[in-house]
């Protein structure tokens, strides 16, 4: 409700900036906790929040350098009515060799996760709710993203659950993976065996894709989860088959604030995807974005086939009221983002920036 206050962890990132600006819309007071001061002053310097104003009793910050350290969130659990936990590792380009891949990408995860449940069951006593980011990966069977398994013919909920994928992990994506899996289930077990003063609603998303508030420059745009669209459409084509799931960034935000209410039942999952057939992409940008083909700036080359993976999302609309947005409008706000940046730096935005 209006004016309680929420511990926000990874509010300085793409999608958990979205929930910050989509709390503060919503009347509540948010507490970011940050890795550093550097993550807090770029936040403070996105046009989208410098557009809300919040007073700073609306909006105040807190410095957690390593959310994996015993007692990391004691200090910012301290009063709140509710915590979103976003922040996670991520798997990225510079994900670390095989044999620490369990320890940055699995055990980290669980960490984490963890980390927050019992600081806020040991030292914050007004909590109430615990909204936390899991991902679609975390019940789906890694050989489906590890080896283009196709399982089309198969529908899960967000009430699925799988194995924990056991180590060794073959790739940064099969830790990421078993991570997401691990904290998952780590978190309700955790809310499940303890006598906590509070419940648990995991948020599970496919692929984020949308505008990013904070991103400054194209180069940032690819950077992100966005990235992989727009490599496509830069290098005409992909080179591998990709699952055919993703969701709006502002829907995912969406979910989070709305799972905040009281009277959505606590102790369930809300899962989150549209069903994409990547093979669209270029039709869909040609249609919103001639120019960008005629100027040579995006290729059309030869589209893969999309690997399907079927989820069951209906719960998202019936329980929170959302209708997620489709892959034409999801596609439509990344591109016109991106070219938008790019006319702003008067260049074309290529990869060889």
């Amino acid at each position: 409700m209006a004016g309680e206050l929420v511990l926000l962890t990874g509010g300085t990132g793409f999608l958990g900036y979205a929930i910050l600006i989509d709390l503060l819309k919503s009347g509540y007071r948010v507490r970011v906790a940050a890795r550093s001061q550097a993550k807090i002053d770029r936040v403070r310097a996105a046009s989208s929040l410098r557009a809300l104003n919040p007073p700073a009793t609306q909006l105040m910050f807190v410095i957690v350098p390593d959310m994996t350290a015993p007692g990391a969130y004691d200090e910012a659990v301290l009063g709140v009515d509710f915590i979103i936990h976003v922040a996670a590792p991520l798997h990225t380009n510079s994900t670390p060799p095989k044999e620490q891949l369990e320890e940055h990408l699995v055990a980290s995860s669980v960490q984490g996760s963890l980390g927050i449940l019992k600081s806020a069951n040991e030292k914050a006593k007004t909590v109430r709710r615990i909204v936390m980011t899991s991902s679609t990966v975390a019940i789906a069977p890694t050989d489906i993203y590890a080896k283009g398994i196709n399982e089309h013919d198969i529908v899960r909920g967000p009430e699925y659950r799988i194995a924990i994928p056991a180590p060794p992990y073959d790739s940064g994506l099969h830790a990421y993976c078993a991570g997401k899996t691990a904290a998952l289930q780590a978190s309700e077990a955790f809310v499940k065996d303890n006598a906590t003063h509070f419940d648990l609603i995991s948020i599970l998303p496919s692929w984020i894709l949308g505008k990013d508030k904070l991103a400054m420059d194209t180069r940032d745009m690819r950077a992100g989860s966005n990235g992989m669209v727009l490599g496509w459409l830069l290098a005409g084509g992909q080179k591998f088959r990709a699952v055919g799931n993703a969701v709006l960034c502002t829907d995912v935000a969406r979910a989070h604030v709305r799972a905040l209410d009281p009277d959505i039942k606590g102790n369930q999952s809300f899962l989150l995807n549209t069903e994409v057939k990547w093979e669209d992409t270029v039709q869909i940008a040609k249609k919103y974005f001639p120019d960008a083909f005629t100027s040579g700036l995006f290729q059309e080359g030869a589209w893969q086939l999309t690997l399907p993976l079927r989820w069951d999302s209906s719960k998202v609309q019936d329980v929170l009221g959302i209708n997620l947005a489709t892959y034409d409008t999801i596609l439509k706000e990344v591109v016109g983002q991106y070219l938008e940046l790019a006319k702003r730096e008067g260049r074309r935005g290529t990869e060889e920036e």
